[in-house]
């Protein structure tokens, strides 16, 4: 039984599709023994079973997450032909999986996601997944693998996908294969506890990152903070800095990728996706000058890279974080702020480069 303010993980539509890839290999309906792609194992419940396919029933824990209780479904058999405008190959030493999105993934129509345009919403960790879990399962040879979910094109419509440029379905995601309950105000709370608890430890800095992927990042480039100084805050920047004002903390450093940085920079308190809906347009608020461009139907700032010079996106970036610094500044009070601006490679942004 889960302990009264706790939060329950999920896990992803990447972990479902895994896990059900496995069950229709063995065509067993015992739980699947996951291998994350960080390390670690994960159980997966098997929803049903059938020849040639199994599903599982995405769980995204105390997360509001909209694909919870979508049947995730693959089917799984011999392949001798070619891999499709909209597959991908992946490949080991001894299997060799065609991947294909069905009915309920979309498809990627705009530049600058984690697919390229044309292709399936199959992020790319979760296919790595699927190759990994299929050869530690036996799976050898060459095999088409169909990833479809019964109702994702309507899913699809409460989430982000269609103004991203994804549709007729949902994504296929997760780079942990874990989702942790960021979104919850529960969360808040744990962010305010922890930084509560640096403070009271004498300690001077602490580093407020977004996921794993940044606070990796920062861990590297500040080697002299101590593991529990790095504190995920997933969508509540607003709750953190002000959480390290009120405890005298004397610096923060803010690691984060580009699109949250652009959402600081707007003054977005919380940036998960269904309390910030944000066009590119914004940039114009802080003295961008990109004539040509459909700002109004950019949503992300990889798609606004995708459409620029290198160096002209690099001005982008000064400009916003230029201005994230400034509300950032001014939540934080006497709070020394620092930003560390990665790439999604977690390469860090130097604005005199």
């Amino acid at each position: 039984m889960k302990k009264p303010g706790t939060l329950r993980n999920g896990f992803t539509t990447g972990s479902a599709a895994g896990a059900a890839a496995v069950a229709a290999f063995r065509q067993s309906a015992e739980p699947v023994e996951l291998f994350l792609p960080g390390g670690g194992r994960l159980a997966v419940p098997v929803f049903r079973i059938w020849p040639g396919g199994a599903s599982v029933i995405k769980d995204g824990g105390d997360d509001p997450d909209v694909t919870t209780g979508s049947e995730i479904r693959v089917e799984l058999t011999p392949f001798e032909g070619e891999p499709g405008a909209s597959d991908y190959l992946e490949k080991s030493d001894d299997l060799e999986l065609v991947v294909r999105g069905g009915p309920g993934v979309g498809i990627a129509t705009r530049p600058g996601l984690a697919v390229p345009v044309g292709k399936s919403a199959i992020n790319p960790t979760p296919r790595r997944m699927l190759l990994e879990n299929l050869v530690k399962a036996g799976c050898r040879g060459r095999f088409l693998v169909v990833i479809s979910v019964p109702g994702g094109e309507e899913t699809a419509r409460k989430t982000l996908n269609p103004t991203l440029g994804i549709e007729g379905g949902i994504s296929i995601l997760g780079n942990t294969g874990i989702v942790r309950p960021y979104s919850n105000a529960a969360y808040a709370a744990t962010i305010m506890l922890q930084i509560g608890s640096i403070a009271a430890s004498g300690g001077k800095t602490v580093a407020l990152v977004t996921g794993n992927r940044s606070a990796d990042a920062v861990a590297r480039d500040y080697p002299e903070l101590p593991p529990e100084g790095i504190v995920r805050i997933g969508d509540f920047i607003h709750v953190a800095v002000t959480a390290a004002r009120k405890k005298k903390i004397g610096k923060v450093i803010v690691g984060c990728m580009p699109g949250k940085l652009f959402k600081y920079a707007c003054g977005e308190r919380n940036t998960h996706a269904r309390e910030c809906k944000l066009t590119l347009a914004r940039l114009r608020d802080f003295g961008l000058d990109l004539p040509g461009l459909p700002l109004e139907r950019m949503d992300t700032m990889g798609e606004l890279a995708a459409h620029l010079e290198e160096a002209v996106y690099r001005k982008v970036l000064c400009a916003v974080l230029e201005k994230a610094r400034s509300v950032l500044k001014q939540w934080a009070g006497e709070t020394v702020v620092e930003v560390a601006l990665y790439d999604d490679a977690g390469r860090r942004f130097h604005e005199n480069d």
